[in-house]
């Protein structure tokens, strides 16, 4: 695990919140780069980053933890409905799984006659 001292920069401005920060991360700086930063901005938000683009490359510590908590809640999202689809396909090669009708087109199942 590396040091957050070598990708640390002070006095610079937050790429996603844009409010001025004493301590900042540089997103393709050697903690950024290793953290994944531009790759989840660009994966969970409506924006993309670029080494390229003329907007700042720095994220300030509060957005760095809501970015990694988005990036937690997908990954657990992801890992659920893979299991989820395991489960199921385990399921009906083993023929056990249940069917859903809908009993208003199945003719077995009509309403009572008055």
């Amino acid at each position: 695990m590396g040091s957050l001292d070598k990708g640390v920069l002070t006095g610079f401005i937050c790429r996603l919140c844009s409010e001025m920060h004493r301590v900042v991360l540089h997103i393709y700086g050697e903690e950024g780069i290793r953290l994944c930063i531009s790759e989840k901005i660009n994966r969970y938000l409506s924006i993309n980053v670029s080494r390229s683009d003329p907007l700042p490359k720095t994220i300030c510590k509060n957005c760095l933890e809501r970015l990694e908590n988005q990036h937690r809640l997908v990954m657990r999202i992801e890992q659920a409905a893979n299991m989820l689809k395991g489960q199921r396909r385990a399921r009906v090669s083993r023929g056990c799984y249940v069917s859903v009708c809908d009993e208003s087109n199945d003719p077995s199942h009509s309403p009572p006659s008055e």
